[in-house]
């Protein structure tokens, strides 16, 4: 198993990345779409936390920043239907505390802006992840969809006691349903707070 990479970045393009390491050999490296783009410049020394996927057909490894970005790749591929290339796709198109956060407020929706990720397989992730992924922490601050209004209302939330995935849920689905009615969305914390509590 080859949990971590370092040496000279040489190559790059999108998604994929080549790091010579000090014996002389170089590695061809799948990164998650952007990663590429953030490393230092060509020359420079990088390192990279690696998984290694074998197949009847190929080795691939696969590099991420960090080591908590690596161990949710490790995750997504559990659920059937998700294979390496999909679980990088997912860590692509959304940060990595998006992806997590949407998977513990079973947001469906989130993980279907991701391309190849269909109601179903979202489902199958949602269902066989959402109580799984505790121990990797918050992964930061992000922003809640919604603007500062919503934020406030989690953090209300929050300090009432709720988990931040509960809360965070309980606010999505009360923006949602003023949308449905027709309501006017841009309502104050008090009033989006009582909202949500109807859904916790």
């Amino acid at each position: 198993m080859i949990r971590r990479l370092r040496g000279k970045l040489v190559g790059r393009e999108e998604g994929v990345v080549e790091v010579l390491t000090g014996d002389g050999v170089g590695y061809e490296v799948g990164v998650p779409l952007g990663l590429a783009g953030r490393l230092p410049p060509e020359g420079s020394e990088v390192e990279l936390h690696t998984v290694l996927v074998v197949r009847d057909d190929a080795f691939e490894l696969f590099g991420f920043e960090t080591p908590r970005d690596r161990e949710l790749f490790q995750r997504l591929r559990v659920p059937s239907g998700v294979g390496p290339r999909l679980a990088l796709a997912i860590l692509g198109a959304l940060r990595p505390e998006r992806v997590v956060r949407a998977i513990r407020a079973k947001d469906h929706r989130t993980l279907q802006t991701v391309s190849g990720v269909g109601k179903k397989t979202a489902e199958r992730i949602v269902i066989e992840l959402s109580d799984k992924l505790d121990d990797l922490g918050d992964m930061g601050d992000d922003p809640v969809p919604g603007g500062g209004v919503a934020a406030a209302a989690v953090q209300a939330l929050r300090g009432l006691g709720y988990p931040r995935s509960q809360s965070e849920n309980a606010v999505s689905r009360a923006l949602q349903g003023l949308a449905e009615a027709g309501e006017d969305p841009d309502v104050g914390a008090e009033e989006l707070v009582r909202r949500a509590l109807q859904h916790v």
